[in-house]
């Protein structure tokens, strides 16, 4: 079963920081083959889908080919795609190796990028919950203390209470002695 997580969207820098190319070069690709891109703007930013990276791939490595962009262009819309070494290795492998689906096969760099990032996530949110939780043995630690210190003032209290009632008991009885 394969889990859909939201698909983060990727600015031109983080394209290029993935495919390894410059951004001019990835700027330049994108424009000269815009119609394999899919995007939204925000302002003057253009967001990708994460699917890019692996178009940007694949127009970077059929350009070092020699075609010409109308037959890249080609060969990208129809789905002949230059073969990865990890396609190679399985075909130099024979036919026992059957190739996997497409929707199997995940870009090694972009699972990398993806772990890494949840990486950072879970020590920034592990980070997090410790703070919080010694905030909270903090706060719990003052209200002890808070609560211990108005029961002894209630303590006190008391005893001043009972204290003036033996008075009041005994200057009523000298009342009552007197009339």
């Amino acid at each position: 079963m394969v889990a859909i997580m939201s698909e983060k969207e990727l600015k031109i820098g983080d394209i290029a920081h993935l495919t390894g190319l410059t951004e001019q070069e990835v700027r330049r690709l994108i424009q000269t083959y815009e119609s394999l891109f899919t995007y939204r703007t925000i302002g003057p930013v253009r967001l990708f889908p994460q699917r890019a990276v692996k178009i940007v791939r694949e127009l970077a490595e059929l350009s070092g080919k020699g075609l010409s962009p109308d037959e890249i262009t080609e060969r990208l819309k129809s789905g002949k795609r230059p073969a990865a070494p990890e396609e190679e290795a399985a075909e130099e492998a024979g036919p026992a190796a059957a190739p996997l689906p497409a929707e199997v096969v995940i870009d090694l760099g972009v699972m990398r990028d993806t772990l890494a990032l949840q990486e950072r996530r879970i020590a920034r949110l592990s980070e997090e919950l410790d703070r919080e939780r010694q905030e909270r043995a903090s706060e719990t630690a003052q209200l002890r203390r808070t609560i211990d210190d108005l029961e002894e003032r209630l303590s006190e209290q008391k005893r001043h209470l009972a204290l003036v009632a033996e008075w009041v008991d005994y200057f009523d009885r000298q009342m009552d002695e007197i009339t």
